[in-house]
């Protein structure tokens, strides 16, 4: 009987891959990605928000393929921003802490940089600092992610059209740098700009974006949509490459709330990160060849979802933790070629697949 058994399963599982193949979408061909990271924002996050909308439409359940992606380092089983930003910008398993670079010290490029010597344009718009672990995972090359000065030499080096965020000290702050920062970027062609009003009025590159002296406001502290807005007009400067681009877009701050266990202010960073992603799946609608990404580095805060009869969403949002978890984190992808991002994988996975559409073996 067993023999038979064997003999059942070997002529099955070549016809099962072979019928998996033949239904398999077609790659559609890819000129531009977004990728978006939601920092800390676990699937419970994204529950809360549904929650929070009393289930009407968001952007999650727009997306057209739902994956989950393994997140832990070379070094341990939960992992910080730098190593999980470094797998998913370079494609490696790296220790935590550790910035564009394998354990050994080896480094490694990563999507923008790959981009942008395809001929593509790159940027990247946060509301954090921009020497900031995962922002600083696309452009530096670094043993320790607090080693800011060194990032930002890195970042002027790397030259990409748009960085735009908080972070002004770590560029002028003479215990932080021996030079100001903002006038070597300016020296090596940047375009400054201080505020996002006057983001908004120029697109002339390499443009260097600091709205804050450190990260940019909460979103329960203002009454603008910066991240959404300060998207769309990168887009705008980006899409003017006709040969495609490569965007990185962060909601720093969904980690932050997590941090602090506040569930309001979870909500109001969900709320932001569902206008950017929607106005991303709407800029993919009207540009063919689109991909976007919508993924986390980690979760934080083990936030759990647990009735309650004294919430007004009869759910109470708990926090296990102040700090990260090993749970993995949902992957949400939208347009060209999205049934890529449909599967479990490892955060390397999504380098490796962004890279194979957009920029090639």
């Amino acid at each position: 009987m067993r023999k038979i058994l064997i003999s059942i399963l070997a002529l099955a599982i070549p016809f099962a891959q072979s019928f998996a193949a033949d239904k398999a979408p077609k790659n559609e061909k890819v000129k531009n990605v977004i990728l978006i990271i939601g920092d800390g924002m676990g699937l419970a996050a994204a529950g809360s928000w549904m929650i929070d909308n009393a289930y009407a439409p968001t952007c999650f359940d727009r997306a057209q393929f739902v994956g989950f992606s393994k997140t832990y380092s070379a070094n341990s089983k939960v992992t910080d921003s730098a190593a999980s930003g470094t797998a998913m910008a370079c494609g490696v398993k790296t220790d935590n802490s550790m910035l564009g670079q394998l354990p050994d010290g080896t480094h490694v490029p990563s999507l923008a940089t790959l981009a942008k010597e395809k001929g593509l344009s790159t940027g990247i718009v946060v509301t954090s600092h921009v020497c900031d672990a995962t922002p600083s995972a696309f452009y530096a090359h670094v043993p320790k992610r607090g080693m800011s000065t060194e990032i930002i030499q890195d970042m002027i080096k790397a030259k990409f059209d748009v960085v735009a965020g908080g972070g002004r000290k770590y560029f002028t702050d003479p215990e932080k740098v021996s030079e100001n920062m903002i006038d070597k970027a300016v020296s090596e062609g940047f375009t400054y700009c201080s505020t996002p009003e006057e983001f908004y009025q120029t697109k002339a590159t390499p443009i260097l974006g600091l709205f804050s002296d450190g990260s940019f406001p909460m979103a329960i502290e203002r009454d603008t949509d910066f991240l959404k807005d300060a998207a769309m007009h990168t887009l705008d400067i980006l899409d003017d490459n006709k040969k495609g681009f490569f965007a990185m877009f962060e909601g720093s701050h969904i980690d932050h709330a997590e941090h602090a266990n506040n569930a309001e202010q979870m909500t109001f960073e969900m709320e932001e990160f569902d206008k950017l992603v929607n106005a991303a799946f709407d800029y993919a609608d009207t540009h063919k060849g689109t991909l976007v990404v919508i993924t986390a580095d980690h979760e934080t805060g083990g936030v759990t979802l647990l009735g309650s009869k004294d919430s007004p969403t009869g759910i109470a949002v708990n926090f296990a933790t102040t700090g990260h978890s090993g749970i993995p984190v949902p992957v949400y992808a939208y347009g060209a070629s999205a049934w890529q991002f449909g599967q479990v994988i490892e955060n390397t996975e999504i380098f490796a697949r962004i890279k194979a559409l957009l920029i090639g073996k």
